[in-house]
C-alpha cells in the first residue's frame, strides 16, 4: 500500500468520535504500510464514565470502523486482531490490510466519516422526518455481537426522555464528572486550534443566554450554590424537552462485557451514526447513562448520594422496560436520531503523522 493510501485512511480514522472530544489513540504504520497499529492512551480520557476504559473502547470501536469503511472505498479489505499482545495491555488492535489493490468498490458511508458530527439542539417531530428505519437497523445488524432496541412511538420516547434526563442533572452534582467536562471545554477558536481536541461552546447545543452563563460554570462552588436554586434540575429538565419529540431513539446492547464486546458496540455506533448522516439526519449519542449503569454493576457509584444511586437503578430498569431489552444484554450505548434546525458544530482533530 502506498504512504499516500495509508494517510487517507488515517485521515478517516481520526474522525471517530470519544468522550468529549479526548481522542484517546495512537496510531504505528510498520515500515510496507501493509498494517496499522493502534494504542489506548489511558491518560486522555479519565472521566468517571471511563470506568475500566470503557468509553475508549468504545471510541476505539468507532476508530477501528472507519478504517474500514475507508480502507473499502479505496479498495482493500481488512483484517482486525484486537489485543493481539498480552504484554502491552494498551495495545488494542493490529489491522492489517490485505490483498492486492483493487478498484475502488462503492462505499456509501465514506463520505459520511467527514460529514458526521453531534448535534445536542432541539429535534423537529416525527411528522417532519423523513428517515429509512430498515436501513439504520441493518447498519448495525453488520456487526456481530451487538443487538439494537430502536423506538419511533411518540409516548414510549417520551418516557424513555425522562428517564435519560437524569444523566445531565448529574454532570453537574459530581465534581468528578464536572470537572473532566471543563477541562475538556475550548473557550475559543484560538484555543481549539492549538490543542485539536476538547469541545468548543458551538458544540454543545446552548442557547445564546446559556452561552453567557456557561463560563460560570466552569467554578465548582458556583455550581454548587446554584443548584441550590434549582441549577442540575433545569438542566435535567432541558434534557427532557429536547429529547421528547425526537423521531428515533436507540440502543445498542451486547452480551459480552469485555474489551471485544465494547469494541464491538463502538464500531455499530460509528456504522449507524454514518448510515443517519447518509440520510441527512442528526445524531446525538447518549452514552454517559449506560456507563454508569455498567460502573455501578462492578465497582461503586460512591462520587452520587444514595438517593441518586437509587435513582440510576430505577432508570436502568425503566430503559429495560421501555425498550424491551433481554436479561442478558448490557445497556452501551444510547442515541437519538432525528432532524433538527440548527447544525451541530464541528470538533477539531490532531492530525497523524505516520511512525514506523
Amino acid at each position: 500500500m502506498e504512504k499516500t493510501t495509508i494517510e487517507k485512511i488515517l485521515d478517516a480514522a481520526i474522525r471517530a468520535p470519544s468522550g468529549d472530544n479526548s481522542q484517546p489513540w495512537r496510531f504505528d504504520v510498520t515500515d510496507d504500510c501493509s498494517s496499522i497499529l493502534l494504542y489506548n492512551l489511558p491518560e486522555k480520557d479519565d472521566s468517571y464514565y471511563n470506568y475500566q476504559q470503557v468509553a475508549s473502547y468504545i471510541a476505539h470501536g468507532a476508530v477501528i470502523e472507519n478504517i474500514s469503511v475507508a480502507a473499502r472505498h479505496l479498495g482493500f479489505s481488512i483484517n482486525v486482531e484486537l489485543f493481539p499482545n498480552s504484554s502491552n495491555i494498551h495495545q488494542v488492535a493490529v489491522i492489517n490490510f490485505r490483498g492486492e489493490e483493487n478498484f475502488p468498490v462503492l462505499e456509501p458511508l465514506y463520505e459520511s466519516i467527514f460529514k458526521r458530527s453531534t448535534n445536542r439542539f432541539r429535534y423537529q417531530s416525527a411528522k417532519s422526518t423523513i428517515y429509512d428505519l430498515k436501513l439504520l437497523v441493518e447498519s448495525v445488524n453488520a456487526i456481530p455481537g451487538v443487538v439494537s432496541h430502536f423506538v419511533t412511538e411518540p409516548n414510549i420516547i417520551n418516557k424513555l426522555a425522562k428517564a435519560f434526563m437524569i444523566n445531565d442533572s448529574l454532570v453537574f452534582e459530581s465534581q468528578a464528572i464536572h470537572g473532566f467536562l471543563f477541562r475538556q471545554i475550548r473557550w475559543n477558536r484560538e484555543q481549539s486550534i492549538n490543542s485539536g481536541d476538547g469541545m468548543t461552546l458551538d458544540v454543545l447545543g446552548l442557547s445564546w443566554p446559556e452561552k453567557l452563563l456557561f463560563p460560570m460554570l466552569r467554578f465548582w462552588q458556583f455550581v454548587k450554590l446554584a443548584n441550590y436554586f434549582g441549577l442540575s434540575r433545569v438542566v435535567g429538565l432541558k434534557c427532557w424537552y429536547n429529547f421528547r419529540n425526537v423521531p428515533i431513539v436507540g440502543m445498542l446492547c451486547v452480551e459480552r462485557t469485555d474489551r471485544v464486546g465494547f469494541i464491538q458496540a463502538g464500531r455499530a455506533m460509528q456504522r449507524v451514526w454514518l448510515e443517519a448522516t447518509r440520510q441527512g439526519l442528526d445524531f446525538q449519542p447518549l452514552v454517559g447513562l449506560p456507563l454508569l449503569f455498567y460502573r455501578g454493576k462492578v465497582a461503586d457509584l460512591s462520587a452520587f448520594p444514595e438517593k441518586r444511586q437509587k435513582q440510576l437503578f430505577q432508570a436502568e430498569a425503566r430503559l429495560r422496560e421501555l425498550l424491551n431489552v433481554g436479561a442478558s444484554e448490557e445497556l452501551v450505548i444510547g442515541f437519538r436520531i432525528g432532524k433538527t434546525l440548527r447544525a451541530g458544530g464541528a470538533t477539531l482533530r490532531k492530525s497523524v503523522s505516520i511512525q514506523s
